[in-house]
């Protein structure tokens, strides 16, 4: 089975995905760049591999070569699984969120700032405390997802309203996925 990876440059830039065959144990492996340009990230010497799941480990790695569509790593040192979870995409989407606590009821629309594939950042009208726990719809997944998060944090936006921060909690497998995956697709499509 193969393993997917999103890579990103020496600066943290996202600038492609890539499949691999092989899980490295150290020595050189292949990885076919599958959407991106191979001749710039070739150009790099040192680029950071952050994989679609929990089982495929995140890490720094050494291009030695290209091979056609390909590039021959090796890796150099692993990653902090937090890596993968602390991705951020800047996006704008509408989308509603749902009292779990609190004195509220019904649905309440937000606008989000960005996405990773811990959390939320979003401007909201009504007042929510730190600590409350909500619903989010998440329309930009492939298929549209309804989580719970709790608000970590709170500060006055813009233009009247709230700007929070929250975390996802209790995701399945498949939704952090789905998660994981439209970010990769949106820091990829935003450089």
């Amino acid at each position: 089975m193969a393993d997917k990876y999103l890579i990103l440059d020496s600066h943290g830039n996202a600038v492609a995905h890539g499949v691999s065959d092989y899980r490295p144990q150290g020595g050189e492996w292949r990885m076919a760049i599958d959407d991106g340009d191979v001749e710039e990230i070739a150009k790099h010497t040192v680029i950071c591999l952050v994989g679609d799941s929990d089982a495929v480990p995140a890490m720094e790695a050494k291009i030695v070569r290209r091979e056609g569509n390909m590039v021959v790593l090796t890796p150099l040192r692993p990653l902090n699984q937090s890596v993968r979870k602390n991705l951020r995409i800047l996006t704008s989407f509408s989308s509603f969120i749902y009292p779990r606590t609190g004195q509220w009821k019904g649905r309440e629309p937000i606008i989000s700032r960005d996405l990773s594939c811990g959390g939320l950042a979003f401007l909201c009208r009504r007042e929510l405390q730190v600590g409350e726990r909500v619903q989010v719809v998440i329309p930009i997944t492939s298929q549209p997802l309804l989580l719970d998060m709790e608000i970590l944090r709170c500060s006055k936006g813009q233009e009247g309203g709230y700007l929070y921060a929250a975390q996802f909690l209790d995701m399945l497998r498949e939704e952090e996925s789905m998660v994981r995956e439209a970010v990769f697709s949106l820091q990829l499509r935003n450089n």
